[in-house]
């Protein structure tokens, strides 16, 4: 192991020494040598961000068990590398510059290394999916070897020399929008141009020419593209696309003048408003607090609403965080908005920004004088955000400034403009799943606004007919307490609803117990007192109810639904009265229908052994006539219930077969429902 790791090392000097030949700043780095930081320099490195080391420095640099050598990027060795983490991101990075993948390249233990040569001078900064190493930075170069990972060669030509114009397209591509794929180009860009074409043309055959061009012109409008622009790229095609089967023929003439009116109108209508100006919607508020876990983003979403922001328009770090100040919103929260946990959703930006060489204060203006290397982002537009989130546009509750300060005051201001819009009637779970939070902080925010809790409760007389929809409590239920359902006697008192406790109350003559099952509560913003309301349940409806809640969260709670309910009717068809009907070898035709569901639906074949035991068959013509060749006429009986229920459980067994498990859950409700 020992002459392994020697060998290594001559080998990294070796390496090292050619590097710096060759123009580049090296360092050594521990690797294998320490094990807890193998990526840590093994020497104070700052005046090698300046200057390259000669040969004999490299010779007494590297110290006995260093595994790794570190290339210094930066103006000092004119390199800016790439490094890609995420290998989908990498390969939409090759699709994208197909002419920047001829360069030097390393693999990585989770992706790849992509030299390149510059001039400017870089920031390292973080992108979605890797790094771009710059100024005060360093790679590991091959051949290193950290763990059971050696770094390699994939590509050994030279680093490709990036003009500035390149390397601002690909800052721009690495750090594009959130939401659209594709690179952050100024206006006009030919390939968001290209993009509106094939959108144009799908959607003309689905909804029409003149709603596809209107689509096509507010997508563009949002995306930043001017009207002009858009008369340009789409004017000639929509003169020229064909017609749909039964319209009537225009001249181009028309057809010109219909698609200014057109764009015009997408453009007229997106035009000078304020972003946000109709409100955020709530849908959005409560996709992001769920997705998030934060309320940072959407607080900062706000913000641009409240202080009258454009769709679009461009800012800088600075400007956020200033403004945000004025509402309470802490640099921190900003920080995390804009670059945080909180700004990626699905590995992407959800607030767009772009990468520029230097700001002024007119704008965007490259190659110009003035703070260099920033990042801009861009206010989104709101539909757009809902467009590619998949949400759908819902109502804008009133938020003021005083709501957005802290993350308390924002999660109960939306609880209570909830509350006061509608009242609703419905789970305290699913209120504090809408704002991401627990049933209790939703209890601590009713008493903090004075909402008024009616809680419903479900309930039903327990008789002997009812009993066997409580359930049997196995050995791992907890002893005292049942899911949301309770029995309940006339002086109040309570009991688990286990089967065996409630045989136990109706042997003890408590005939005026029932079974409760809480429901959803409703909330009033009005003040007067809270209370409890009782409301007659249907035997069925509980074992439905019963049944999902046992299931829990899982994919199976309708199945599950729908397999207490099977149980149930069977049971209970089980009891009520059979009527049982002889056969014979010339009735059989006229008792037993061809159709395979209408055999089942009467009952069953019926006839007795020699010893007396019951034999039971499915209703088939082909069954009775071998069970009468058996045990002879007049032995074999068709059992049919006269409860019918029989007739939708037959039916429900069918919608089941055939997949249509909404279809059987309400046939078996109506069945046991009786």
């Amino acid at each position: 192991m020992e002459k392994k790791v020697f060998s290594l090392g001559k080998r990294l000097i070796k390496r090292a020494k050619h590097l710096a030949m060759a123009g580049y700043s090296v360092i050594p780095v521990h690797g294998d040598s320490l094990p807890e930081q193998p990526k840590k320099p093994a020497i104070k490195w700052r005046k090698f961000q300046k200057r390259i080391p000669s040969p004999a420095e490299i010779d007494s640099l590297f110290p006995d068990g260093v595994t790794a050598l570190g290339i210094v990027c930066g103006s000092v060795s004119r390199l800016l590398v790439i490094d890609f983490d995420d290998l989908l991101r990498y390969r939409k990075f090759c699709r994208r510059f197909p002419q920047h993948i001829a360069t030097y390249t390393v693999k990585t233990n989770r992706g790849f290394h992509l030299y390149f040569r510059t001039e400017r001078k870089l920031p390292s900064h973080q992108f979605v999916g890797g790094d771009i190493k710059g100024e005060r930075s360093y790679v590991i170069a091959a051949p290193s070897q950290i763990g059971a990972f050696r770094y390699r060669e994939v590509k050994d030509i030279s680093p490709l020399e990036l003009s500035n114009e390149e390397l601002d397209e690909v800052l721009n591509f690495l750090q594009s929008g959130p939401l659209v794929d594709r690179v952050a180009t100024p206006r006009g860009d030919s390939q968001e141009k290209a993009d509106l074409l094939p959108l144009y043309r799908r959607l003309a055959k689905q909804m029409g020419r003149n709603n596809a061009l209107y689509r096509c012109a507010s997508v563009a409008r949002d995306e930043g593209l001017g009207e002009s622009e858009v008369v340009a790229l789409l004017g000639q095609v929509h003169v020229w696309e064909a017609d749909r089967h039964g319209m009537r023929a225009e001249s181009p003439e028309s057809r010109l003048s219909e698609a200014l009116r057109t764009i015009g109108s997408a453009f007229k209508k997106g035009h000078g408003i304020s972003v946000y100006g109709s409100g955020i919607p709530n849908s959005l508020r409560e996709f992001l607090l769920q997705k998030q876990r934060s309320t940072v983003l959407i607080r900062l979403l706000e913000v641009f609403r409240l202080a009258k922001w454009r769709e679009g328009e461009w800012f800088s770090l600075g400007e956020a965080i200033g403004t945000a100040a004025g509402f309470g919103l802490n640099r921190k929260s900003v920080l995390d908005a804009l670059g945080g946990e909180a700004s990626v959703y699905d590995g992407r930006y959800i607030i767009r920004r772009r990468y520029v060489e230097y700001l002024d204060n007119g704008g965007l203006k490259s190659r110009r004088r003035g703070r260099p290397c920033q990042i801009m982002y861009q206010v989104p537009p709101i539909s757009a955000l809902v467009r590619q989130l998949g949400l759908t546009w819902s109502p804008s509750d009133n938020i003021g400034v005083e709501d957005i300060k802290s993350a308390h005051s924002y999660r109960l201001a939306l609880h209570r403009e909830y509350l006061r819009r509608l009242s609703p009637e419905v789970p305290k779970s699913w209120l504090a799943k809408r704002i991401g939070v627990n049933a209790r902080t939703i209890a601590r925010y009713n008493r903090a606004l004075g909402v008024s809790v009616v809680e419903k409760v479900g309930a039903c007389s327990l008789t002997r007919r009812v009993l066997d929809s409580l359930p049997k409590r196995r050995r791992q239920d907890m002893k005292n307490s049942t899911n949301g359902y309770w029995i309940e006697l006339a002086d109040g008192r309570r009991f688990p609803a286990w089967r065996h406790i409630g045989s136990w109350l109706l042997k003890a003559g408590n005939g005026d117990a029932r079974i409760c099952m809480r429901r959803p509560s409703r909330y009033v913003m009005s003040g007067e007192e809270s209370r409890v309301e009782y409301e007659k349940m249907s035997v069925a409806s509980f074992v439905r109810a019963r049944a999902l809640r046992d299931a829990g969260s899982t994919n199976s709670r309708v199945h599950s639904a729908i397999n207490a309910l099977f149980d149930f009717v069977k049971r209970r068809g089980r009891d009520a009265a059979v009527e049982r009907i002889p056969l014979f070898f010339e009735s059989v035709a006229r008792q037993i229908a061809p159709d395979k569901v209408a055999e089942t639906i009467r009952g069953y074949l019926l006839a007795y052994d020699p010893d007396g035991r019951p034999v039971e068959r499915p209703v088939k013509r082909g069954i009775a006539y071998r069970m009468l060749k058996q045990f002879g006429e007049g032995n074999v009986y068709l059992a049919s219930f006269e409860d019918p229920g029989e007739l939708l459980y037959a039916f429900a067994k069918r919608a089941l077969r055939l997949g249509e498990a909404p279809r059987a859950l309400e046939l078996l409700m109506r069945a046991a429902e009786g």
